[in-house]
């Protein structure tokens, strides 16, 4: 797959998109700039949470985070970004600049797999190439990359044309485009898992449309082939989520908790938004001059493409992309009664985020819309539209955060969770991920000692030690039904290991009535009790399956590649 990318015949493409990335990202080189604003200040701190954790041996729990009683973020938030940008930290790069670092790869790659999804339909490179400039000039890629500083949503750009490219293909039924469907659909729900859910339910509204090609047998075994390995691969994810919802009441998972109908129905967008960004306003979310014109123009390119491609593929998924776009955008307005839709649907928070969605269909539709409507469409034409998008984004630029007080080090260790502290915390967002108990109770957390706590019974506590997720004490004289709380709040993984003369086991935890760990000890006369984080037994068997997952697509598809050869000869 490299060395096709790599192709003589993609070297240009490949730097024109590269120019157009290197260029939207000179912000980036600023020392100035500002990636803490907004969500970037969890993501710094998410980072040095992770790498704290991976020297600990595990990297579910950052220990030093709720005051050192441990906080997870990576047991309930897709892991791409959790761990991914940390490689730029072999360079002794600070956890910033990994971010900027990933922030410009992650913008060239949705470049990349943008050009080759409108390659394949089009089998077009120059409207390919004009596709990737548009998508990543998109103007709402602005807010996400420099004013929201929404790393994982920015990183889902990359996905989506994978996943259409994937559908696509395994639809025509193109060899090997179900190992795209599967990759490119993996990655994303390992990403962002709001933009997973709409682009699963955009991609069942788009097999609806193609119920012809659904009748093929081999195309269906493909899909349901896909699916199946796609939940394989993603199991140590999903599962390891399924048990958290089922081992205890987690803030993330209450109804009304994540899906806030009033800020969705306050942050609703004005009809004049998706058209101009004033001064004023914080966030960019117009569709961009170029597109819009392109856009309205559309009534000419259907007449034009209906005459030589209305029975083909490539029309029905213009037409889907075009129709996608003007529904979309009706409901990130304040006209829409998005509050109205299930639960499930306004677990988005945001309606503006399905702008990430026209985004994608709008680079399609638009430079498709453009080589059509110009006349020997060559790349002098390709290159106008990229300076132009060029200048138009300098405008953007008046809507970015700078700062000369930006230090990662304040993050480290953690910012104490304080009675001063608001809804919103360095490195804990707004504490989502505890246990209902612990929310509730967060003035314990406040307040409470990092030592083991006995809550029933007697026993005498010596010796205790505690090095992040890991610790250990001796234990005397323990009477009948002794009970101790850890100073651990309660996720699912902690492994307590009572150590006697003559033996050693496990015993069970639970969570107290303040949401921390808690367990129940035996009546003995002296034992050790060592405490560490590994994960329930589920967690470990759902990362098994996944690898099972992953030899079963790497098998097969050199199976079929070894079969597809033969063919050919």
């Amino acid at each position: 797959m490299l060395k096709k990318i790599l192709n003589k015949e993609n070297v240009k493409q490949i730097l024109i998109l590269l120019f157009a990335t290197l260029f939207i990202c000179i912000p980036l080189a600023s020392n100035d700039l500002d990636v803490t604003y907004d969500d970037g200040i969890q993501h710094i701190a998410r980072l040095i949470g992770t790498e704290a954790s991976i020297k600990e041996g595990q990297t579910a729990i950052m220990s030093d985070f709720c005051n050192g009683f441990g906080y997870s973020w990576n047991l309930f938030y897709s892991p791409v970004t959790a761990f991914l940008p940390l490689i730029f930290r072999i360079f002794g790069l600070s956890f910033i600049n990994c971010i900027k670092l990933f922030i410009l790869f992650v913008t060239f790659l949705s470049g990349i797999t943008m050009y080759f999804f409108v390659k394949d339909v089009t089998k077009n490179k120059k409207i390919a190439v004009l596709a990737g400039i548009i998508y990543i000039f998109a103007p709402y890629r602005f807010t996400d990359m420099y004013i929201r500083n929404a790393l994982a949503e920015l990183t889902s750009f990359v996905f989506i044309p994978m996943v259409f490219q994937g559908l696509y293909g395994v639809l025509k039924n193109k060899p090997k485009r179900e190992l795209l469907l599967i990759i490119g659909s993996s990655l994303l729900f390992l990403t962002h898992t709001i933009i997973t859910m709409y682009t699963a339910i955009i991609c069942f509204i788009y097999l609806l449309t193609q119920i012809k090609q659904l009748k093929v047998r081999r195309i269906r075994i493909n899909l349901i082939y896909s699916i199946i390995i796609i939940l394989l691969i993603t199991s140590f994810f999903w599962m390891t989520l399924l048990q958290l919802r089922t081992s205890a009441d987690y803030e993330v998972f209450k109804p009304g908790r994540m899906e806030r109908e009033e800020v969705l129905i306050a942050l609703k967008l004005k009809f004049n938004e998706l058209f101009m960004t004033s001064k004023n306003s914080i966030m960019i979310f117009q569709i961009g001059l170029i597109n819009v014109i392109a856009l309205v123009l559309s009534p000419m390119v259907i007449k034009k493409l209906r005459i030589k491609y209305r029975e083909t593929d490539f029309y029905r998924l213009y037409i889907f992309s075009l129709a996608s776009i003007v529904i979309l955008l009706i409901m990130t307005l304040d006209i829409f009664p998005f509050e109205k839709l299930p639960s499930t649907l306004k677990m988005i928070q945001f309606t503006f985020r399905l702008l990430e969605f026209t985004s994608f269909f709008t680079s399609f539709v638009v430079a498709v819309n453009i080589s059509k409507l110009i006349k020997g469409f060559k790349y002098k034409h390709i290159i106008l539209v990229l300076i132009i998008n060029m200048v138009l984004s300098v405008i953007f630029l008046a809507h970015l955060h700078y700062s000369n007080t930006i230090d990662e080090t304040k993050l480290i260790p953690a910012v104490p969770v304080t009675e001063n502290t608001g809804r919103v915390h360095a490195g804990c967002a707004s504490f989502e991920y505890l246990p209902s108990k612990a929310f509730e109770n967060r003035n314990y957390i406040e307040t409470r000692s990092n030592k083991t706590e006995i809550i029933s019974g007697e026993a005498e506590l010596q010796d205790e030690e505690k090095l992040g997720s890991k610790m250990k004490f001796n234990i005397k004289n323990v009477k009948e039904n002794t009970s101790l709380e850890l100073p651990y709040i309660y996720y699912s993984g902690y492994t307590v290991t009572v150590k006697l003369a003559n033996e050693q086991y496990n015993i069970k935890t639970f969570e107290t009535e303040k949401g921390f760990v808690g367990i129940n000890i035996p009546e003995v006369e002296e034992a050790q009790i060592s405490v560490e984080y590994t994960g329930t037994a589920l967690m470990k068997i759902s990362k098994v399956i996944s690898a099972i997952g992953i030899l079963i697509l790497i098998i097969r598809t050199i199976i079929i590649g070894k079969i597809n050869k033969k063919n050919k000869k």
